[in-house]
Protein backbone atom coordinates (compact mmCIF):
# COMPACT_ATOMS: atom_id res chain seq x y z
CA UNK A 1 0.00 0.00 0.00
CA UNK A 2 1.17 3.39 -1.18
CA UNK A 3 2.01 5.92 2.24
CA UNK A 4 -0.48 5.74 4.89
CA UNK A 5 -1.44 8.13 7.27
CA UNK A 6 -3.49 8.51 10.41
CA UNK A 7 -4.18 12.05 11.78
CA UNK A 8 -6.18 13.41 14.80
CA UNK A 9 -8.10 15.86 13.53
CA UNK A 10 -11.20 18.42 14.70
CA UNK A 11 -14.66 17.46 14.61
CA UNK A 12 -15.17 20.26 12.00
CA UNK A 13 -12.45 18.97 9.93
CA UNK A 14 -13.78 19.54 6.29
CA UNK A 15 -12.24 16.83 5.30
CA UNK A 16 -13.35 14.41 7.99
CA UNK A 17 -16.91 15.84 7.28
CA UNK A 18 -16.57 15.02 3.72
CA UNK A 19 -16.03 11.27 4.54
CA UNK A 20 -18.87 11.53 6.95
CA UNK A 21 -21.09 12.90 4.39
CA UNK A 22 -20.28 10.17 2.18
CA UNK A 23 -21.13 7.55 4.97
CA UNK A 24 -24.46 9.21 5.63
CA UNK A 25 -25.07 8.48 1.88
CA UNK A 26 -24.45 5.06 1.80
CA UNK A 27 -26.87 4.52 4.71
CA UNK A 28 -29.48 6.23 3.08
CA UNK A 29 -28.87 4.43 -0.06
CA UNK A 30 -28.81 0.80 2.08
CA UNK A 31 -31.26 1.68 4.54
CA UNK A 32 -33.08 4.68 3.30
CA UNK A 33 -34.11 8.93 4.40
CA UNK A 34 -36.02 7.75 7.42
CA UNK A 35 -33.68 5.49 9.16
CA UNK A 36 -30.89 7.37 8.06
CA UNK A 37 -32.49 10.48 10.23
CA UNK A 38 -33.58 8.40 12.93
CA UNK A 39 -29.84 7.85 13.67
CA UNK A 40 -28.46 10.94 13.54
CA UNK A 41 -28.90 11.85 17.23
CA UNK A 42 -26.30 8.79 17.45
CA UNK A 43 -23.93 10.26 15.44
CA UNK A 44 -23.44 14.11 15.69
CA UNK A 45 -19.74 14.81 15.66
CA UNK A 46 -19.44 17.82 17.93
CA UNK A 47 -20.32 14.96 20.61
CA UNK A 48 -17.26 12.44 19.86
CA UNK A 49 -13.88 12.48 21.82
CA UNK A 50 -11.55 12.29 19.23
CA UNK A 51 -11.93 11.85 15.82
CA UNK A 52 -9.34 10.69 12.89
CA UNK A 53 -8.98 10.39 9.51
CA UNK A 54 -6.81 8.26 6.98
CA UNK A 55 -4.56 9.52 4.33
CA UNK A 56 -3.07 8.04 1.23
CA UNK A 57 -0.16 9.92 -0.46
CA UNK A 58 -2.32 13.26 1.04
CA UNK A 59 -5.80 11.80 0.00
CA UNK A 60 -8.30 11.49 2.59
CA UNK A 61 -9.51 7.88 2.58
CA UNK A 62 -11.19 6.73 5.52
CA UNK A 63 -12.12 8.07 9.08
CA UNK A 64 -13.04 6.60 12.68
CA UNK A 65 -14.40 8.96 16.17
CA UNK A 66 -14.69 7.49 19.55
CA UNK A 67 -17.32 9.04 22.03
CA UNK A 68 -18.48 7.84 25.92
CA UNK A 69 -21.16 5.87 25.72
CA UNK A 70 -21.10 6.29 29.85
CA UNK A 71 -18.18 6.76 31.97
CA UNK A 72 -16.45 3.54 31.31
CA UNK A 73 -17.29 2.62 28.42
CA UNK A 74 -16.09 4.83 25.13
CA UNK A 75 -17.66 3.39 22.24
CA UNK A 76 -16.55 3.64 18.07
CA UNK A 77 -18.63 5.49 15.65
CA UNK A 78 -18.22 6.98 12.55
CA UNK A 79 -15.83 4.15 10.71
CA UNK A 80 -15.97 4.74 7.11
CA UNK A 81 -13.84 3.77 3.98
CA UNK A 82 -13.91 4.33 0.77
CA UNK A 83 -14.99 1.70 -1.32
CA UNK A 84 -11.83 1.46 -3.07
CA UNK A 85 -9.72 1.25 0.35
CA UNK A 86 -11.44 -1.50 1.61
CA UNK A 87 -9.75 -5.38 2.57
CA UNK A 88 -6.51 -2.83 2.33
CA UNK A 89 -4.74 -1.57 5.80
CA UNK A 90 -7.05 1.64 6.25
CA UNK A 91 -9.48 0.52 8.40
CA UNK A 92 -7.10 -1.80 10.52
CA UNK A 93 -4.79 1.35 11.10
CA UNK A 94 -7.93 3.77 11.75
CA UNK A 95 -9.37 1.12 14.46
CA UNK A 96 -5.87 0.29 16.24
CA UNK A 97 -5.53 4.17 16.17
CA UNK A 98 -8.96 4.84 18.53
CA UNK A 99 -8.41 1.62 20.61
CA UNK A 100 -4.59 2.86 21.50
CA UNK A 101 -6.06 6.06 22.67
CA UNK A 102 -8.41 4.55 24.48
CA UNK A 103 -6.31 2.31 26.25
CA UNK A 104 -4.24 5.29 27.29
CA UNK A 105 -7.03 6.56 29.13
CA UNK A 106 -7.53 3.80 30.96
CA UNK A 107 -10.86 2.74 29.35
CA UNK A 108 -10.96 -1.02 30.13
CA UNK A 109 -13.36 -1.95 27.15
CA UNK A 110 -14.74 -0.01 24.10
CA UNK A 111 -17.89 -0.86 21.98
CA UNK A 112 -19.42 -0.40 18.87
CA UNK A 113 -22.53 -0.89 16.94
CA UNK A 114 -23.18 -1.65 13.07
CA UNK A 115 -26.14 -2.91 10.80
CA UNK A 116 -27.08 -6.46 11.27
CA UNK A 117 -26.87 -7.01 7.66
CA UNK A 118 -23.47 -5.63 7.13
CA UNK A 119 -21.39 -9.13 7.29
CA UNK A 120 -18.15 -7.32 6.01
CA UNK A 121 -17.98 -5.26 8.71
CA UNK A 122 -19.02 -7.93 11.92
CA UNK A 123 -16.14 -10.27 10.38
CA UNK A 124 -14.04 -6.99 10.80
CA UNK A 125 -14.98 -6.28 14.02
CA UNK A 126 -15.13 -9.77 15.39
CA UNK A 127 -10.95 -10.83 13.50
CA UNK A 128 -10.09 -7.11 15.12
CA UNK A 129 -11.07 -8.87 19.19
CA UNK A 130 -14.65 -7.52 19.34
CA UNK A 131 -17.60 -10.08 20.43
CA UNK A 132 -20.98 -9.81 19.96
CA UNK A 133 -22.73 -8.63 22.75
CA UNK A 134 -26.89 -8.23 23.56
CA UNK A 135 -27.73 -4.84 21.96
CA UNK A 136 -27.37 -1.95 24.37
CA UNK A 137 -28.46 1.43 25.59
CA UNK A 138 -30.98 3.09 22.42
CA UNK A 139 -30.15 -0.15 20.07
CA UNK A 140 -31.73 -2.25 22.59
CA UNK A 141 -34.62 -4.28 20.48
CA UNK A 142 -33.20 -2.43 17.11
CA UNK A 143 -33.41 -5.48 14.37
CA UNK A 144 -31.29 -2.99 12.40
CA UNK A 145 -28.15 -2.99 14.73
CA UNK A 146 -26.05 -5.57 16.42
CA UNK A 147 -23.53 -4.35 19.14
CA UNK A 148 -19.78 -5.53 19.74
CA UNK A 149 -17.72 -5.27 23.01
CA UNK A 150 -13.52 -5.77 22.85
CA UNK A 151 -12.13 -6.39 26.27
CA UNK A 152 -9.03 -4.07 26.52
CA UNK A 153 -5.96 -5.62 28.25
Amino acid sequence: MDQLAIKIVSTDNPELKDLVAELNSFFIKEWGEDVNTSYANHHQLSSMQEAIVAYVEGTPVGCGCWKLLDKETPEIKRMYVKEEYRGTPVATEILRNLEETIKKQGFKQMVLETGSEMKGAIRFYEKAGFKIVPNFGEFIDDALCVCLRKELV
